[in-house]
């Protein structure tokens, strides 16, 4: 049964999917020796870190019920808080965790695309661990997401 208090699940899917995509994409290209992949993971990991800021930002995630609680009378608002914190509470977490891990990847990106170019300011392997940082991050928050669904 879906959760009476979210309207958009596109708030679920798109980090879910797009977590998924940049991994599958950095770990063919980590395999198959094809750096190009690598850096379309790390896109799609910044690409994601801003929606997750976008979406921060403009208080989409905001729960319905504080807006509700907020207009009430003073009695009504020393009422004990709910047992249950609503799904967009408990996404917030995971979208931060999404903005900030756009970071390490931009950073990968940009060591990435200009590894000649900064060849002598950033290690070689600078890119590679930034990689590594990125999607060890990634596969953290999809499994946070995977749990503020299940509970």
């Amino acid at each position: 049964m879906p959760h009476p208090m979210i309207t958009n699940y596109l708030f679920l899917a798109i980090p879910q999917w797009g977590i998924f995509a940049a991994l599958i994409a950095m770990a063919y290209g980590r395999t198959e020796k094809k750096r190009i992949f690598g850096l379309v993971g790390c896109g799609i990991l910044f690409l994601l870190g801003l929606y997750a800021a976008a979406v921060l930002g403009s208080g989409v995630l905001v729960p319905e019920q504080a807006f509700l609680d907020a207009a009430g009378t003073e009695d009504e608002m020393f009422q004990p808080l709910p047992d249950e914190i609503p799904l967009e509470g408990r996404l917030i977490p995971v979208y931060w965790g999404l903005a900030v891990n756009a970071l390490p990847a931009a950073l990968a990106l940009a060591a990435g695309l200009l590894r000649k170019r900064i060849a002598g300011i950033i290690p070689r392997k600078a890119a590679g661990i930034l990689r590594i940082i990125a999607g060890l991050a990634a596969i953290l928050l999809f499994f946070a997401t995977v749990a503020v669904v299940r509970n």
